[in-house]
């Protein structure tokens, strides 16, 4: 597994890496800062991201993509705590919710980094050796930055803002 190099999560956050933790020493409570809904509108299209708070061993979230007007992926996504960390399942569906991934194959993700309001999942995909990650970041208050790392090379990524109540 290729480490997170912190000038592409400086780059994309903006701001001096926070201090990793062991992913180990992580909690579920450790990220009930994502609870909520966040949002990007930005170049037209919209991203929004839902999560609920931590609740008995998992939280839920799930994520929608929209352009021109047209939803165009969805994901369900949980943090579960599982034999002694944390495990990030992603499951992605089309329009007519019809799942890209095997019956039961999800992509997971185990927590591998976390920090003061950062976490790093990573894995491999269902279906190949590719390795995915996914960090998610509250580098101030309302703003959550989420990147999408494949092979060690930046896959995408969007900055969100805390939506109103």
């Amino acid at each position: 597994m290729k480490p997170l190099r912190s000038l592409t999560l400086v780059a994309f956050v903006g701001l001096l890496p926070v201090p990793a933790l062991a992913a180990s020493l992580a909690t579920l409570s450790d990220f009930a800062w994502l609870a909520g809904r966040w949002i990007d509108v930005s170049g037209g299209n919209v991203s929004e991201e839902t999560w609920t708070a931590p609740s008995g061993d998992a939280m839920q979230g799930m994520w929608r993509y929209v352009t021109d007007g047209k939803a165009r992926i969805y994901e369900i996504l949980t943090i579960s705590a599982e034999d002694g960390g944390l495990v990030m399942r992603v499951r992605h569906f089309d329009p007519a919710l019809v799942a890209r991934e095997e019956k039961a194959a999800p992509v997971v993700l185990k927590l591998v980094s976390s920090g003061d309001r950062m976490g790093a999942f990573e894995g491999t995909e269902p279906n190949g050796p590719t390795v995915i990650r996914l960090t998610y970041v509250s580098p101030a208050e309302g703003v959550l930055s989420v990147m999408l790392e494949k092979d060690g090379k930046m896959a995408g990524g969007f900055t969100f803002r805390r939506a109103p109540s």
